[in-house]
């Protein structure tokens, strides 16, 4: 197990409008979803335009990569959306600072996944930087690096690209890390984001993505789904 490099000193458990919660860094100004709803942010951004959408595209294995493992919120739905389907999940969530256990303890699960309480416990408790099998199929590999120093031995076919806001943490928007992303990915494979800046968008297209506005969740009027070309 890892140490997290960061105090409960710095973290607070907040609730958002739709009734989950998500973590405020106070070093930072920023949550780790949005405070308009947790839940429904990544529902909306990365279940709805994310998973959905390579599901309904017919893909059944998916090898997907989380930028940002944070509170585990995501991993957790998509857990839940394929929960009784065929669909199989490979999945990798990047986190430099994981968040400390002591705060996550506190932490509430939204009323809709309550009943995923034993499989959010094994996704915390998993050790860093070794695959787990948290089901017959949803493996979950957490990964104790920064994106800029990871070297993955898989393709991805979807992406969660769920970084802090780009006014935080400027150096997870530019070409060159989308231009790594696009490496990773497969033809045809989805990155979604609830960011929708224009130069983000003009740094996607560098990269070699194909890109997207789509409405966002609440707060945001839009948000970006970018694809790899076939």
């Amino acid at each position: 197990m890892s140490d997290s490099l960061l105090s409960n000193s710095s973290l607070e458990i907040v609730a958002t409008k739709d009734g989950s919660q998500t973590v405020l860094n106070k070093e930072l100004g920023s949550t780790y979803h949005s405070r308009h709803g947790a839940f429904t942010e990544s529902q909306h951004v990365f279940i709805g335009k994310g998973l959905r959408k390579l599901v309904d595209n017919g893909v059944m294995k998916i090898t997907l990569l989380e930028m940002g493992f944070g509170t585990g919120l995501n991993a957790l739905l998509t857990f839940q959306a394929v929960l009784g389907t065929k669909v199989e999940i490979d999945y990798h969530g990047l986190e430099v600072n994981p968040l400390p256990a002591s705060l996550m303890k506190n932490y509430t699960l939204p009323e809709d996944s309550v009943m995923m309480a034993r499989q959010f416990e094994a996704m915390h408790s998993s050790s860093w930087n070794e695959a787990t099998a948290i089901s017959d199929q949803f493996m979950l590999t957490k990964h104790q690096v920064a994106l800029q120093h990871y070297h993955p031995n898989v393709n991805f076919n979807l992406v969660y690209y769920d970084a802090f806001e780009p006014e935080t943490q400027p150096e997870l928007w530019t070409i060159e890390v989308f231009g790594k992303l696009h490496s990773w990915m497969s033809q045809g494979g989805i990155l979604t984001t609830y960011c929708c800046k224009g130069y983000v968008k003009r740094n996607m297209i560098a990269a070699g993505f194909e890109v997207e506005k789509v409405p966002g969740p609440p707060g945001k009027r839009e948000m970006i789904c970018a694809t790899k070309p076939l």
